[in-house]
């Protein structure tokens, strides 16, 4: 996988934590030692904030909104590519935070850069096929009503932790990046842009309807060429594990699933617009052998 943000993300906190120093109990006719550290601690945690206002007082917002006006293309390939370039670029700022509250508050951006882009593919739609535009922003309106609660779900492993906001943040750049993805391809369609294809892909995604209680949610594991995968068949049936690629004949994508307590095995597959979960061990207590469940449409 091609960025894996949990374990730069861990990185950076193990780096952050550094070693704290132990006050020295000062005696008579000897240097206040502990009155030094204590100056040296109120003089750091001074500089440590002033750090952070630098990193969080910028708003990026016009910036980026100039930005994405200016990426626009009739190669929406190549807009896709800069794109991702764009947010890349405002991940870098938040890699390069010096404390953990700024790291969660630079995430912002990089949603912004696929926000932006969407709207800016929603306005040459509008150009394109004004009569069908009213239906494709009340779907579009809809469908970002939900993105905090998609964003939400995918973050659920962190929820306690520092780092939330930040993976929470991902996640949902990561919906209006699928977002920008499948408005590119409808601009694409009525533009007759026949060579267009996306600049890249990934298993991740949530699958399901997003306004039900049906959905399967892939997001990165810990380890390399690992997921987290989360099957919630209804509201008393779910199923939390693991998956790893598996070899599987020509190019067909498959994932094998492990639940976390070790009573359901099967695999997952499809990817592109839908994915299927198939049951190929059970112990019978969520699910039966050999059912397949059929999750449409990937945000």
């Amino acid at each position: 996988m091609k960025n894996k943000l949990v374990l730069a993300l861990i990185a950076t906190v193990v780096v952050l934590s550094g070693c704290s120093k132990e006050a020295t109990v000062s005696t008579e006719g000897q240097v206040d030692f502990e009155t030094i550290d204590q100056s040296e601690q109120q003089a750091s945690k001074e500089d440590s904030e002033a750090v952070e206002i630098a990193f969080t007082a910028e708003d990026y917002t016009e910036q980026i909104k100039t930005e994405i006006d200016g990426i626009k293309s009739d190669s929406l390939n190549d807009e896709l590519v800069k794109a991702n370039e764009l947010y890349n670029k405002y991940d870098e700022l938040r890699m390069n935070a010096q404390d953990q509250a700024s790291i969660n508050s630079l995430s912002q951006w990089g949603t912004l850069v696929w926000k932006d882009e969407t709207l800016s593919l929603l306005d040459r739609i509008k150009e394109k096929d004004s009569g069908n535009y009213d239906a494709i922003l009340a779907e579009y309106e809809s469908w970002e009503k939900y993105v905090p609660s998609m964003a939400e779900k995918m973050s659920e492993t962190y929820k306690d932790g520092s780092i939330y906001p930040t993976i929470y943040s991902y996640n949902e750049a990561m919906r209006y990046k699928q977002k920008a993805y499948s408005l590119a391809s409808a601009l694409a369609d009525l533009a007759g842009d026949a060579g267009f294809s996306l600049p890249d892909s990934s298993l991740c995604g949530y699958y399901g309807d997003y306004s039900e209680d049906s959905y399967l949610i892939i997001t990165e594991g810990m380890e390399s060429d690992s997921y987290e995968v989360t099957v919630h068949i209804d509201a008393s049936r779910q199923l939390n594990g693991y998956a790893t690629p598996y070899e599987y004949p020509g190019d067909k994508e498959v994932l094998l699933f492990t639940s976390n307590d070790d009573t359901v095995k099967g695999t997952i597959d499809g990817f592109d617009l839908d994915a299927t979960f198939y049951v190929s061990e059970t112990d019978g207590s969520v699910v039966e052998p050999e059912m397949a469940y059929s999750f449409s449409s990937k945000y």
